[in-house]
């Protein structure tokens, strides 16, 4: 008996002591420590035991929380540091195999709870999708600040942190392969799991911050068996019956007994994380993410929608009145990241007839510069024509285009993406144009790679001219009926498979999605808009994080 005691010490309030019995629910009887003595030390929120060079963190701020995702993956670049571009995943929380819960059951930067991971209603954890491994010290280490119920200090509800050797379990906090499980109540009561084995229960470990909250760090060396515990400045050794992983998969989750209650989890540090299968590949110059029609003529902008999982959008300034908006609109583009349309300022495109440059198109365009030369600085590039050779403009017609726009704004990029019909070996692209690419929807994607080959061979893998793929991001209705194109899940393979293909061509720097705002999720009557796509917005989301993390550098 002896002999299978756990020993673990704890400073702050000196204690020392072996294992007596208490239940988790979920996980059968286990065995509990005795109730500390009297006089432990009113902890104060601090972070004495912070990483002291986190190679990775999470500040949970500045996600928009909107319906379908809640946050959870979005506007990872800003809220991340050390390491970018980390995306969750969620999971149930739950003992035996189970579904997750809906996506609102966790959500980032909730209004009412802005900066954290929140959990609500019910059971739920999340996945971080980048394993752990050791920082600078050598060890692998975890911190956060955690809320088991918020407004709440005498709950046995709790907040847990699970380091697991499978990716693919459940999050919950005694699961099999969990080599380090650490729950919190909201007493600040604490139980410490390796799988289904309680190494250490405490009723009252430490007291809870005044807000309630607790900063609770675990830490340990790879191929050893020491565990380091803290919670509040209070500091416990245990000891783990088998040796520790060196690249364990990280799960936060919560378990709350009533649908009123609201579990926190801020300010995320983890020592290092492994971006293997994360990342684009370093052969990959793939450094643009966004969507196009992101603000048409005379409509709304939804910049801010997208501001989170992007850094390059197509807004067009020009409306019927002429310009009154432009300045409104690029105060929404972040530091070059909108492309600007300039069509309708060159080209005069009759109904039913070839498009071709108006006579004043000068005249036209140098009002147009002169709108958005105060926000020069928000402008990536600016867009010629749509489509311009399908729609009869010519390529010296182009090339007049873009060299004015040059003239103009000396440095700046012209883009030109063209019609997948008119990809043919043919196609005569103008040196003055830096991106190109092309549009054909509704089409198998062996055509996409095709139509992506003959592009590339139209200019010389010397020339700094680069190139972007134009994902179908939404069910347009052109595709309607048209296998692999209606569904939401079709859609998100279609992002998938756009990005493989992304990086497999280094010249290819970006992905311009297109079917968002103008496609029947919004334009059908009752319509509700992203919402309806959740694969999709996760595939976009999960796209997205990989590419700004590369562009971030």
């Amino acid at each position: 008996m002896r002999s299978a005691m756990r020993r673990w010490s704890q400073t702050a309030g000196a204690v020392t002591a072996g294992l007596g019995a208490l239940c988790l629910a979920g996980a059968g009887t286990a065995q509990a420590m005795p109730v500390p003595p009297a006089g432990t030390p009113v902890a104060v929120l601090q972070s004495a035991s912070a990483l002291a060079a986190p190679g990775f963190t999470d500040s949970f701020g500045t996600a928009v929380d909107n319906d379908p995702d809640y946050g959870l993956n979005d506007s990872l670049k800003a809220r991340q540091s050390g390491t970018r571009g980390v995306t969750y995943t969620r999971v149930s929380n739950e003992s035996a195999a189970a579904a997750a819960p809906r996506p609102w059951y966790s959500q980032v930067n909730h209004v009412n709870h802005p900066g954290t991971l929140s959990f609500w209603l019910g059971n739920s954890a999340v996945r971080m999708d980048a394993p752990l491994v050791a920082g600078q010290d050598g060890t692998v280490s975890v911190q956060a600040t955690m809320d088991p119920v918020t407004g709440d200090s005498s709950s046995a509800d709790w907040s847990s942190l699970a380091l697991s050797t499978s990716a693919g379990a459940s999050g919950w906090v005694a699961n099999p392969g969990v080599a380090v499980g650490v729950l919190v109540r909201s007493t600040g009561g604490i139980q410490v799991y390796h799988g289904a084995t309680l190494l250490a229960s405490r009723d009252s470990f430490a007291a809870p911050a005044a807000g309630g909250q607790f900063v609770v760090s675990v830490s340990y060396t790879p191929g050893q068996k020491t565990i380091h515990l803290a919670v509040n400045g209070v500091t416990a050794t245990i000891t783990a019956p088998a040796v520790l992983p060196a690249s364990p998969t990280l799960f936060l989750g919560a378990r709350l007994g009533s649908s009123t209650q609201v579990s926190t989890l801020s300010s995320l540090k983890a020592s290092g994380v492994n971006m293997s299968g994360l990342a684009v590949p370093a052969s990959s110059g793939l450094r643009y993410y966004g969507y196009y029609a992101a603000r048409l003529g005379g409509g709304a902008s939804h910049l801010a929608e997208v501001a989170g999982r992007s850094n390059l959008n197509w807004v067009n300034v020009s409306d019927a009145s002429g310009y009154p908006n432009a300045g409104t609109v690029l105060s929404g583009c972040a530091p070059g990241s909108c492309v600007v349309n300039t069509g309708f300022e060159f080209f005069s495109c009759p109904s039913g007839g070839a498009c071709h440059l108006y006579p004043n198109y000068a005249a036209r365009w140098a009002a147009e510069a002169a709108a958005v030369k105060p926000y020069l600085s928000k402008i990536a590039a600016f867009y010629i024509l749509d489509e311009p050779q399908w729609q009869g403009a010519t390529p010296a017609e182009i090339d007049t285009s873009a060299k004015l726009i040059k003239q103009t704004f000396p440095g700046i990029k012209v883009m030109m993406i063209e019609a997948g019909p008119k990809v043919t070996s043919a196609l005569q692209i103008p040196a003055s144009v830096d991106w190109i690419g092309f549009d054909w929807y509704c089409q198998p994607f062996t055509t996409i790679k095709q139509k992506l080959a003959v592009l590339l061979s139209l200019v010389p893998a010397s020339s700094p001219q680069r190139f972007f793929l134009m994902p179908e991001d939404a069910p347009v209705p052109a595709c309607a009926g048209v296998a692999g194109h209606t569904t939401d899940e079709n859609i998100a393979a279609i992002q998938r498979a756009n990005l493989a293909l992304a990086e497999q061509n280094p010249r290819v720097i970006g992905l311009l999605n297109f079917g968002f705002w103008t496609s029947a999720a919004w334009t059908a009557k009752g319509g509700t808009g992203a919402s309806e796509l959740p694969q999709t917005v996760d595939a976009d989301e999960r796209v997205a994080a990989r590419i700004l993390a590369a562009a971030a550098g």
